[in-house]
């Protein structure tokens, strides 16, 4: 997946750290409802667990946002290990760095970086694995972003990513028809890096591949979060997708609350239960690769 030719580079980028200094906030407040078992927290077992992570490993984890999957991965890294925390957000890390400083990590070297991943330049040889959990589809170039990090990798060094499938099996994006249609605007551009870029699974594996890793292994994984309420659903949308929240901002007072209160009522009523609580399923595909030996 090449740079898309109508794409403004620069305002993508500077939009998307926007973005994320904006959902920061919320991310703290939905970080438990987020990182539980049977939700985020096993999708990143899963990713440490495919990478072959292990004591004494040097972790590059891309995307880490508020520290996941790479905190887990320094645990599975002790004693003596390496772990890299990379995000394009100051605000996010800032997140991820009070998580650290209440981790029992001492026999760690974990470091947090701000930068972006696209503009990285890593040592030749420097990681024993590159981790990282819905962060890869916002590359503007997939594959070459990849094959860069991938000269940071020791020969047989290991990949594990995730991203989010097709919006369709992700409850999460239940809501942008109805928020589309209620807008009357177009849906977003398909050849634009975003939440679901890379959604179709044989996709994924095509860009790894032309990054110039080998044995290449896919899967599915569905991460469920629950909510005690739609209303509650309707407030965690609401806190972390300021894009999506920025669309209803702008529009006229009545037409706003209709578009809330339809989501409230429409988006999620295939996901609540008879007690009312809202069980969200998201499908995450993830891939595993390694470096040429």
């Amino acid at each position: 997946m090449g740079r898309t030719d109508t794409l403004d580079v620069e305002s993508f980028k500077q939009n998307l750290e926007q973005e994320w200094r904006q959902a920061a906030p919320g991310w703290r407040t939905w970080y438990d409802t987020m990182e539980t078992e049977p939700g985020s927290r096993g999708l990143s077992r899963t990713l440490i667990d495919r990478a072959g992570i292990g004591a004494g490993d040097a972790v590059l984890d891309v995307g880490a946002g508020y520290g996941e999957p790479g905190l887990g991965a320094a645990e599975a890294v002790a004693p003596d290990g390496r772990v890299v925390l990379q995000d394009l957000s100051a605000e996010m890390l800032a997140f991820a760095a009070d998580r650290l400083e209440h981790a029992d990590l001492a026999d760690v070297d974990v470091a947090i970086l701000q930068r972006d991943a696209e503009d990285l330049d890593l040592p030749d040889f420097s990681f024993d694995a590159v981790i990282s959990r819905a962060a890869i589809m916002y590359f503007v170039d997939v594959a070459g972003t990849l094959a860069r990090l991938r000269t940071g990798l020791k020969p047989g060094g290991r990949l594990a990513a995730s991203v989010w499938a097709a919006p369709d099996e992700v409850g999460f994006a239940s809501p942008l028809p109805i928020i589309l249609h209620e807008l009357r605007l177009p849906p977003p551009p398909q050849d634009r890096p975003g939440p679901f870029a890379l959604g179709d699974r044989e996709r994924l594996a095509e860009v790894v591949a032309d990054a110039g890793f080998v044995d290449l292994r896919t899967g599915s994984q569905t991460a469920v979060w629950e909510f005690d309420s739609r209303e509650a659903c309707t407030r965690f949308l609401r806190d972390v997708a300021p894009p999506v929240t920025a669309l209803v901002a702008g529009q006229p007072d009545e037409l706003a609350q209709r578009v809330w209160q339809r989501v409230t009522d429409e988006a999620w009523e295939p996901f609540t239960g008879p007690d009312g609580r809202v069980r969200l399923p998201n499908l995450a595909h993830w891939i595993s690769a390694e470096t040429p030996r």
